[in-house]
C-alpha cells in the first residue's frame, strides 16, 4: 500500500509538472476590478465605499484579486489593490482621464487582465447613470447613461459615456480560456443601469448584469458585505451579492435588485417581439396607456414585466414569462425606494406611491422603452419623453424586438 501511495504522488508530481509551462504562473481565481467614477458630486460618498471595500476584503481568500480604478475631483486617477484589509496604491496616472472615456474603460480593465490574470474577471461600475439613453459622443450632456466626469470640477454638467460605446469597449477584451464573453459579470451600483435596452447592448460583454432599475442612493451597496460575495465561485453566486445589497436599509428604505443572465437576451427579444405584436396596435393608431405601470426615474423607464402583463393576452404573457424568467434570473422587490420624480406618499389615500402599486405580481426588476406624447406629459417629463422617442432606434434591442413594426 505504501509504495502505491508513493507511486501516486509521484505520478501527480510528473503530472503536474508538465501541465504548464516551468515559468507560467497559475491562474488566479478571479479578478475584480471596482470602475470608481467620482469626480462628480458623489466624490464625498467615495472614501466611505473604499473602507467598505477594505473591510470586504478581509474575507477574501488568496487568489482572490480587489482591484480599484479611483478617479475624485482634484486627484489624478489611480489603481489600488486591496488585500485583507490592506491597500496599495499600485499605479498612479500621469494625467487626468476621464472615467466617461470608453478608452479609459478599457484602459482600466486590461491593465487588471494583464497584471491579475485570472480563471475569470468581474466589473463594479461605481457611479452615475441615467438609464440607456444615448446622445452624440461630442456632447458634454447629462443625458447619456453611465460615468459622468466633471474634469476636476471645472465642467459642472460633465461628459457621460453611452452605453453603446461602453458595450463596444467590453467586447473588445479577451476572453479568458473556457469562456466565451469576457466578464463574469458586471455589477452596476448607480441608479437605473437595469433596463433590458442595456442587457441585450451588453449580452457578448458579460454573462450577468446585476443592477437596479431605480435610483441608487449616494451611499450606495454595503461594500463590507457584498465584496465577499462577488468572488464566490458558485454558478448562483448573484444571490448572496443581491441579497447582501437587499439587507441594507437606507432612511427605511430598501433597494429593488435583479441580475439578468445575458445568455438568454435573444430569446427574450424574440419572444417580447411575438408578444408586442399580437397585443398592440401601431403607434399611429395611439400610445400605449401607462397610466398606474411601474415606473423608474421619470415616468420614462417602465417595468418590463408590468407592461406585459397589462397588454398581452394571458397566452401571450406565459409563454413571454416563461423567457423571461430564464433571462431575469434572481430579483428582490421593494414596495418603495428613494426616488427623484416617483410621486412619494399621498395623505389623504396613504398609497405609499401614488402613481402605482408594486406586487409581486407586477413587479419584473427590469425596465424598458414605451413610447408616449411628451405633451401629455407634465413639463420636467416632457425632455426625457422626447429624447427617448428619438434614440431608442439607437439601440440593437430596438431591431431586435421589432420595435419598428410598431411604429415605436
Amino acid at each position: 500500500m505504501k509504495h502505491f501511495v508513493y507511486w501516486l504522488a509521484a505520478a501527480m508530481v510528473i503530472t503536474a509538472c508538465h501541465s504548464k509551462k516551468e515559468d507560467e504562473k497559475p491562474l488566479d481565481a478571479e479578478t475584480v476590478l471596482v470602475y470608481i467614477a467620482g469626480d462628480n458630486n458623489l466624490n464625498d460618498f467615495v472614501a466611505g465605499d473604499m473602507r467598505e471595500m477594505i473591510r470586504g476584503s478581509k474575507e477574501l481568500a488568496e487568489g482572490c484579486n480587489l482591484l480599484l480604478f479611483v478617479d475624485r475631483q482634484g486627484k489624478r486617477p489611480y489603481f489600488m489593490k486591496v488585500e485583507q484589509g490592506d491597500t496599495m496604491t499600485i499605479e498612479r496616472e500621469s494625467e487626468e482621464l476621464r472615467t466617461s472615456d470608453p478608452a479609459t474603460l478599457s484602459m482600466a480593465m486590461k491593465w487588471a487582465m494583464k497584471n491579475y490574470a485570472a480563471r475569470s474577471y468581474g466589473l463594479v461600475l461605481w457611479g452615475h447613470a441615467d438609464g440607456w439613453i444615448v446622445k452624440d459622443n461630442t456632447a458634454n450632456s447629462r443625458n447619456r447613461a453611465y460615468g459622468q466626469d466633471t474634469d476636476g470640477g471645472e465642467n459642472l454638467q460633465g461628459t457621460w459615456m453611452n452605453i453603446t460605446d461602453m458595450a463596444r469597449a467590453l467586447e473588445a477584451l479577451p476572453c479568458p480560456e473556457g469562456s466565451e464573453k469576457p466578464l463574469r459579470f458586471i455589477f452596476a451600483d448607480c441608479c437605473c443601469f437595469q433596463s433590458v435596452e442595456s442587457a441585450y447592448e451588453l449580452r457578448n460583454c458579460t454573462d450577468y448584469i446585476i443592477a437596479s432599475a431605480a435610483e441608487i442612493p449616494g451611499d450606495g451597496a454595503p461594500y463590507h458585505t457584498v465584496i465577499p460575495t462577488l468572488f464566490n465561485q458558485r454558478d448562483d453566486f448573484y444571490q448572496e451579492t443581491v441579497n447582501a445589497y437587499y439587507a441594507q436599509q437606507v432612511d427605511g428604505y430598501k433597494e429593488p435588485l435583479s441580475v439578468v443572465r445575458t445568455s438568454y437576451m435573444e430569446a427574450l427579444a424574440q419572444a417580447t417581439a411575438t408578444a408586442l405584436q399580437q397585443s398592440l396596435k401601431p403607434l399611429e393608431e395611439g400610445y400605449p396607456d401607462v397610466e398606474g405601470l411601474i415606473y423608474y426615474y421619470s415616468h420614462s423607464l417602465f417595468d418590463m414585466n408590468d407592461f406585459l402583463l397589462r397588454y398581452a393576452s394571458s397566452d401571450a404573457y406565459e409563454q413571454w414569462k416563461r423567457v423571461f424568467d430564464e433571462a431575469v434570473v434572481y430579483k428582490k422587490m421593494a414596495m418603495v425606494w428613494l426616488a427623484n420624480y416617483v410621486s412619494y406618499q399621498d395623505i389623504f389615500t396613504q398609497q405609499i406611491f401614488r402613481d402605482f402599486e408594486v406586487t409581486e405580481e407586477r413587479y419584473g426588476g427590469i425596465s424598458m422603452f414605451v413610447p408616449q406624447n411628451p405633451d401629455s406629459l407634465l413639463y420636467r417629463y416632457q425632455e426625457n419623453a422626447r429624447r427617448q422617442n428619438q434614440h431608442i432606434s439607437d439601440m440593437q434591442w430596438y431591431h431586435a424586438a421589432a420595435l419598428d413594426r410598431l411604429g415605436w
